[in-house]
């Protein structure tokens, strides 16, 4: 262990602003994956937290057993914590080596406070995806059930992003639909989540079982063409590197929406 994960694992705040203010690092990690977050969350420290996501802590690493820093949040029932962590980009559809959410953790604790939070939030993402994309087009399609719940990914925790899933082709695919790719730029405001479909986009590369998808727009990389295969799938999407993008208010993080469409 660090001296940055000690002291957070202790709660040790004054000293964890000495260790920062000194350059320490807040991301290092030990072989089972566990860092600072992931320690100060376990043991239920919110103004611990606080200092270092403020101080660029990654939300989204994940242990060996799968487990992330809102996962563990979520097992101790802090509220606070949860809503901390999730307003700094928390990706709540990740999955537990055990194939477990934190919302699954926050019904296993039978916490109401953190289970409604939980729910609350990814009502208002899929909420905010639909509207964007309904702008987007002009409210000319239908939108059908999506083929992988939104994940969420901060440009600051790296250039790449990941993901399988399993595709199961729908007994009556209606006429005239397809499967489109939406790639969101979100901002996130406390509870607010602002997304766009438009502007400066950070995407490189998209690449769905090792074969590259075309966006569908040429002069736009937020929507892809998108052809999974019945049964598992693997998701590559290659972004630029964003270090500083990790400030509250400006935080800039990486949406994937898959859904299948219907032009009317």
């Amino acid at each position: 262990m660090t001296l940055v994960m000690l002291a957070a694992a202790g709660g040790q705040d004054d000293l964890l602003r000495l260790l920062i203010t000194k350059g320490a690092k807040v991301n290092g990690q030990q072989k089972n994956g566990t860092t600072a977050l992931i320690h100060a969350a376990e043991k239920n420290f919110l103004t611990t937290v606080a200092i270092l996501l403020e101080a660029g802590a990654f939300v989204n690493v994940q242990q060996s057993n799968g487990e992330t820093a809102l996962m563990k949040a979520c097992k101790r029932g802090n509220s606070d914590i949860v809503r901390l962590v999730i307003e700094y980009g928390a990706d709540c559809n990740i999955l537990s080596k055990h194939q477990n959410s934190a919302l699954h953790f926050a019904k296993q604790c039978n916490n109401v406070l953190v289970y409604d939070l939980l729910k609350s939030h990814l009502e208002t993402l899929s909420r905010v995806a639909e509207e964007t994309i309904r702008d987007y087009f002009e409210a000319r399609l239908v939108l059908l059930e999506p083929v992988f719940p939104i994940a969420c990914h901060r440009l600051c925790e790296g250039p790449d992003f990941s993901t399988d899933f399993s595709y199961k082709l729908p007994q009556n695919m209606p006429e005239g639909s397809g499967i489109l790719l939406f790639i969101f730029h979100a901002n996130f405001f406390g509870k607010e989540v602002i997304a766009r479909l438009c502007g400066p986009c950070s995407v490189l590369a998209v690449v769905l079982n090792d074969k590259f998808q075309l966006p569908v727009f040429l002069d736009s990389h937020f929507v892809y063409s998108f052809s999974p295969v019945p049964g598992p799938n693997k998701l590559f999407i290659r972004l630029t590197e964003a270090p500083a993008a990790k400030v509250k208010s400006f935080m800039l993080l990486l949406l994937k929406l898959l859904l299948q469409i219907t032009l009317s």
